[in-house]
């Protein structure tokens, strides 16, 4: 498993190395929060999410995913259960967290989400994004698991053409995991969530995204850790 893996594939499964104790503590603060809907966004101000970063950071910058002095600027729970079985479409994750609106001719799709504003950044800037996600319960085939297109992240912004192209021509890769796994991937990567088809359990994922200190273009990151 290594970063040129990644780079290749736009996505990679590796071992989180949070200790079982830490994950059974994650879960217990999980489930004490109000969740509405699919999850929530604002994660990154809670104390205990904090500290979950500072050990995913350690471990993904000594193993050459991201580089030490990276930020992680949004975490989101998404949450999966027998009563909120939901799915999602394939997309690319193209919309960033700021701090306020910047007018800039790279910058579109501004847009707000839970209070804060959040913009479409140029390809190149997502390009040198990645997100983390953090699995809190085991997800199988029939948990409802994330779905890649394998190689999609290598064409920047996608149309809908361009998109089912992709899906005809790579396929998709259902990302199961094992509680404490994370599903590292590029932001630009098609991906869908699918229904759970036995839904019996909870399929719960923290969902960070790490960046460069500074966006570029005069924003500034809405919360940075």
């Amino acid at each position: 498993m290594s970063p040129e893996m990644l780079d290749a594939e736009g996505f990679l499964i590796v071992r989180s190395d949070l200790p079982s104790s830490e994950m059974a503590r994650i879960r217990v603060s999980a489930d004490s929060l109000d969740v509405y809907g699919a999850g929530t966004r604002n994660l990154l101000l809670l104390e205990w999410c904090r500290d979950i970063v500072h050990a995913l950071r350690d471990n993904l910058s000594r193993s050459g995913f991201i580089a030490p002095d990276a930020m992680a600027v949004q975490c989101t729970l998404f949450s999966k259960t027998p009563s909120l079985n939901w799915k999602v479409a394939l997309h690319q994750d193209l919309a960033v967290p700021v701090a306020a609106k910047v007018e800039h001719p790279a910058l579109s799709g501004w847009s707000e989400k839970e209070g804060v504003a959040f913009v479409q950044p140029p390809a190149a800037s997502l390009q040198g994004m990645l997100a983390v996600r953090l699995h809190l319960d085991r997800c199988m085939s029939d948990d409802g698991p994330l779905h890649v297109v394998p190689r999609s992240h290598r064409h920047g912004r996608l149309d809908r053409a361009k998109m089912r192209a992709l899906d005809r021509e790579n396929g998709r890769v259902a990302c199961v995991a094992d509680a404490g796994d994370l599903l590292l991937m590029r932001p630009l990567l098609l991906h869908a969530s699918s229904k759970a088809q036995q839904p019996t359990g909870s399929r719960r994922v923290m969902h960070f995204l790490f960046g460069p200190a500074e966006p570029g273009f005069g924003l500034q990151w809405s919360i940075a850790i």
